[in-house]
């Protein structure tokens, strides 16, 4: 076993006694890194079928990361990459969901929610997250609405010192992101200029996407009572 495979290994050990420490049992630490991990191979399959060279997910008690070297040819395959990992990781939240609900399982139920909490937080247009990314291809200003709703997931979960970790590590690499993409813009301004067509399905999907996960977080028992009387 290679010096890199061990430390893989140690991380994944460490990110599971974090959550479990979180979450309060090894079975939720153990159903929300799944969760987490259908979201990254999302991103990487994308990668991978764009031809990108991607690592495969690694596991950080922070949640997990996939690794590009480089950026994407264009900003519309960036927001490709991007918008599949909340698009698996949603469709895995909500097989988990109803699998919960069929067996009667209530940590499952509880595992998909955080799930569905985990992609919506994650399509908020800040870098490092999917939404900053994602943002490219619609307009990379994005972030000026994306800090404020940073602000209020912050205010809104009673400065827990999680989500002020998480909001402050956002933040440092937002603002490295937005120097960045405006030095970007400065020398390869086609890089932000899909044709409309992309970028209007981009929209639409952000969009209809965001609003499904906050019907699915906030409002549970209607999602619950829609699948059931689908018969699922």
């Amino acid at each position: 076993m290679s010096k890199r495979q061990l430390l893989m290994g140690a991380s994944l050990l460490l990110t599971l006694f974090v959550w479990q420490s979180m979450l309060g049992t090894m079975a939720m630490a153990v159903g929300f890194l799944v969760m987490i991990f259908i979201h990254e191979m999302g991103h990487y399959l994308a990668a991978k079928q764009l031809g990108l060279p991607v690592s495969a997910p690694i596991f950080t008690p922070m949640g997990a990361v996939i690794l590009m070297p480089t950026l994407p040819k264009s900003a519309k395959d960036e927001a490709y990459i991007a918008m599949a990992g909340p698009v698996l990781g949603t469709v895995g939240a909500l097989a988990g969901f109803i699998l919960g609900l069929s067996l009667g399982v209530r940590d499952l139920i509880q595992v998909s929610q955080l799930a569905f909490m985990l992609n919506l937080f994650n399509l908020i247009p800040l870098a490092p997250m999917d939404g900053g990314r994602i943002s490219m291809v619609i307009n990379r200003h994005l972030w000026v609405l994306g800090a404020p709703l940073l602000a209020w997931v912050v205010y809104s979960s009673g400065f827990s010192s999680m989500t002020v970790l998480v909001a402050a590590l956002v933040g440092w690499q937002a603002f490295q992101d937005v120097t960045m993409r405006k030095q970007l813009a400065q020398v390869n301004p086609q890089y932000f200029q899909p044709e409309l067509p992309a970028r209007l399905a981009y929209i639409a999907a952000y969009l209809g996407l965001g609003a499904f996960l906050v019907w699915a977080y906030f409002f549970p028992g209607q999602l619950a009572n829609f699948l059931v009387g689908l018969g699922l």
